[in-house]
């Protein structure tokens, strides 16, 4: 894609997630790949996918706000190889899209003191953000996120107090963004 050259473009892939009762759990914890077998790999297929309750977008019941952003209805009205979608504001700060960057060395990296969970992905697009990018959603471009239990470093996260720290420490990030910058290119 042609706007990858330009140096603060960022490229949001559509992101969808396989309903846990669309696939069998226990064959994902094996070298089975029949589970992996169910996802969605073209448009056609995706569209099937959610038509039958299978598949949508990625969070949409426990967690909506991280991938609102992302213009769903117009992005399945256009046709893949178009010009990319342009995400002229973010509904929520807490967008976590997956995005496709030009490797540069202006392109901010994620800051490593983020660890565990919570934070990481949201540091991440909000230092994008105010680094002057603009947001374009890839027409025929998609990734699936498969079920899954949750880790044991996930679950060990939520009972603990690493969640304030990130809290904190993503607070101070802004500040130090602001600072920086002013404010984010792409607005909320």
């Amino acid at each position: 894609v042609k706007l990858l050259r330009r140096k603060l473009a960022a490229l949001v892939v559509p992101a969808f997630q396989l309903e846990e009762r669309a696939v069998d759990l226990s064959l994902l914890h094996t070298e089975n790949a029949t589970a992996f077998a169910t996802a969605p790999r073209t448009l056609a297929q995706l569209r099937g996918c959610i038509d039958a309750a299978q598949c949508t977008s990625f969070y949409l019941h426990s967690s909506p706000e991280t991938h609102s952003s992302t213009p769903y209805e117009q992005w399945w009205r256009t046709p893949p190889g178009s010009e990319p979608l342009s995400i002229g504001c973010f509904r929520s700060p807490r967008y976590e899209p997956y995005l496709v960057l030009p490797n540069l060395p202006s392109t901010p990296l994620y800051a490593e003191q983020f660890t565990g969970y919570g934070k990481n992905k949201i540091e991440f697009v909000t230092h994008v953000r105010f680094a002057g990018f603009r947001f374009y959603a890839l027409p025929g471009g998609f990734v699936v996120h498969m079920p899954h239990a949750k880790s044991r470093e996930k679950l060990t996260w939520e009972a603990g107090p690493h969640r304030a720290r990130m809290d904190s420490l993503y607070k101070r990030l802004v500040q130090q963004l602001v600072s920086k910058y002013e404010r984010p290119r792409t607005p909320s």
